[in-house]
């Protein structure tokens, strides 16, 4: 790397600031040494960027816009750099988009031809009508969410690095596009009149012309537009002649709820349009766990029992990727498969199928033998860097919440304010952290 004081000076003639250009070189630093010898190739970028991850998104795009501008500049010098850079970028970004499909497609579960509508749903259509053009509107999400995972997610305007936020990048891009789509126009005998400026005002859409190669994705998989790129238009109108009340139902899907939230805009499901009088769960619980396998599923269910049990009300809400329930202002024990910017996973793609996430403090004292026989299954869960005494930074001797503990001979600090992060546990190990929970909360049933 014999042009990095080139670059720097590169960077100064584009009057970057100060600071950016001391982290650029600090970090080019840092990569040379991580070069050596050898080569600039894919892989070693790939752990180069990873070793740096921290889950701030300032600071992860921070490294990914110094990347990219080095690898611009040595677009005609050092093009073994830069063909590197732009392979690891198609690659995990694309890899990302991929690795969302297969999960969304996990929670596409088929609307069974008896479920009841919510009747504020059907708009003027029969239940029957309702569930067959439903059925095929999952069909058609289903074939773009195939299109993606074995094509180029690129090309259907996925975005790079520059969409890294604090949950990562993997957001139902698709779910998102349609929900901008209704909520930017109104229905009209089947077809779907959106407006332009409104619809090109979601922050989905922007910049527009990604949002655009969305669009030519529905279009090649079976919606038709017309006056999109028509600049003398304020509108453009959307319709599906080969399926009739397709565009009805997508419609009546995205209107507006009560409560105002997106759950449905983040998963796709029929629990969502059913009436919640025949539902033996609520609704955004059963969407979340209709595609699951059977073990992860009775997991799910007992604990949302267990919850009740215990005088706790399912929220219909997340926290931390986490179904979660409430009693006054305590929290039912975090369990679920989302991941979060308190962990250490790379763009927060978690690599397990279920995570619990409970604060621990008073049970490193009163439970020892409890808390060790975790030890000795979860090791990784007690000694990984966001279960430290971080946040107490300098002041940790001075930490209430601090608690010292061994393990693999050496010593930590764990600070109750903290998260534990219990991966891939199965229902035993579930009930055995449930019970410290219960212990650590002063939480009991309503029966004792």
């Amino acid at each position: 790397m014999n042009n990095k004081s080139d670059f720097i000076q590169y960077l100064t003639g584009k009057k970057k600031k100060q600071a950016y250009i001391d982290t650029s070189i600090e970090l080019l630093d840092s990569l040379e040494k991580m070069l050596g010898d050898n080569p600039p190739s894919t892989d070693i970028i790939d752990a180069f960027v990873k070793s740096r991850w921290c889950g701030y998104v300032s600071k992860d795009r921070a490294t990914y816009q110094i990347l990219n501008d080095y690898a611009d500049f040595c677009e005609k010098t050092w093009t073994q750099f830069t063909d590197a850079f732009n392979n690891h970028i198609r690659e995990t970004f694309e890899g990302e988009a991929r690795k969302a499909m297969k999960i969304y497609k996990k929670a596409l579960v088929p609307i069974p031809k008896d479920t009841v509508i919510a009747p504020g749903f059907l708009n003027g259509l029969t239940n029957d009508e309702f569930v067959t053009a439903f059925t095929h509107l999952q069909q058609f999400i289903r074939a773009i969410y195939d299109d993606i995972e074995g094509g180029s997610p690129f090309k259907w305007g996925w975005p790079g690095y520059r969409a890294i936020a604090a949950e990562g990048i993997n957001q139902n891009r698709v779910m998102m596009v349609l929900s901008a789509l209704v909520n930017s126009g109104h229905i009209d005998n089947d077809v779907l009149i959106v407006d332009k400026q409104c619809f090109g005002g979601h922050d989905i859409c922007k910049p527009v012309v990604k949002a655009k190669l969305m669009l030519e994705g529905f279009a090649k998989t079976g919606l038709y537009f017309n006056a999109l790129d028509n600049k003398d238009k304020a509108t453009f109108t959307v319709s599906c002649p080969d399926i009739p009340k397709l565009i009805t139902v997508l419609n009546a899907y995205f209107q507006r709820r009560h409560d105002d939230s997106s759950k449905h805009v983040h998963i796709f499901s029929y629990r969502f349009v059913e009436d919640p009088l025949v539902q033996d769960r609520e609704s955004f619980f059963l969407a979340k766990t209709d595609g699951m396998p059977k073990n992860l599923k009775e997991i799910y269910y007992w604990l949302y029992d267990e919850a009740i049990k215990h005088g706790f009300t399912p929220t219909g809400n997340e926290n931390m990727g986490c179904y979660s329930y409430k009693k006054g202002s305590k929290e039912w024990l975090l369990l679920g498969s989302g991941s979060s910017y308190h962990e250490d996973e790379f763009l927060h793609s978690p690599n397990y199928a279920l995570a619990a996430k409970p604060r621990f403090h008073h049970v490193f004292k009163t439970h020892p033998e409890k808390i060790s026989a975790l030890k000795k299954k979860f090791p990784d869960s007690f000694g990984r860097t966001w279960t430290q005494c971080w946040k107490c930074k300098a002041k940790s001797d001075e930490c209430k919440n601090r608690v010292k503990f061994e393990l693999a001979d050496r010593d930590y600090y764990h600070c109750g304010r903290g998260y534990l992060y219990f991966h891939d546990p199965d229902l035993d190990d579930v009930k055995a952290i449930l019970e410290l929970y219960k212990w650590e909360n002063g939480i009991y049933s309503r029966s004792v």
